[in-house]
């Protein structure tokens, strides 16, 4: 055996031994998210997050409308609910 030979095996072994650590690392990532309500919870989340943010554009659109409405009678008023829907 030559120092090349030596060489490419301790690299296979490292190799071997990495792409383990990797799976059992992978392993115990999946069965913390499952204990964690998995992907239900996740999917729970991003909805509650995403009615929000359609709440609240709903809500500034409707204050904007407000204000145009006012624009008329009262531009104090219209640029007090621009000001709120812009917050």
């Amino acid at each position: 055996m030559n120092a090349a030979t030596i060489t490419q095996a301790q690299e296979d072994g490292l190799r071997h031994q990495s792409t383990g650590l990797f799976a059992t690392v992978r392993s115990f990532a999946e069965q913390l998210f499952v204990a964690h309500g998995g992907w239900l919870a996740a999917r729970k989340e991003r909805a509650a997050q995403a009615s929000y943010a359609v709440a609240e554009r709903a809500g500034r659109a409707e204050l904007f409308a407000m204000a145009a409405q006012a624009e008329k009678h009262s531009p104090n008023l219209a640029a007090e609910l621009r000001w709120l829907a812009n917050r």
